[in-house]
């Protein structure tokens, strides 16, 4: 990632990310079960996550990829 120009803040935006996606993904596993199928589902149609990924999505596009 630091050949895409990230610096130490970047870095921290992305580990609040990684937490936020644990924690999201223990919630819906409680709520869906062990199988996968049933986990995929409920991902899909989660609010939070759909946000955090927009958050994601939008952060990156502020930098580029190398050689492209």
């Amino acid at each position: 990632m630091t050949t895409r120009g990230f610096l130490e803040a970047d870095f921290e935006k992305v580990a609040d990310w990684c937490i936020k996606a644990i924690k999201i993904s223990v919630r819906l596993q409680e709520k869906a079960g062990k199988q996968l199928v049933n986990f995929l589902a409920a991902l899909k149609e989660d609010e939070e996550i759909r946000i955090v990924s927009e958050e994601v999505k939008a952060f990156s596009r502020q930098f580029s990829m190398p050689g492209l």
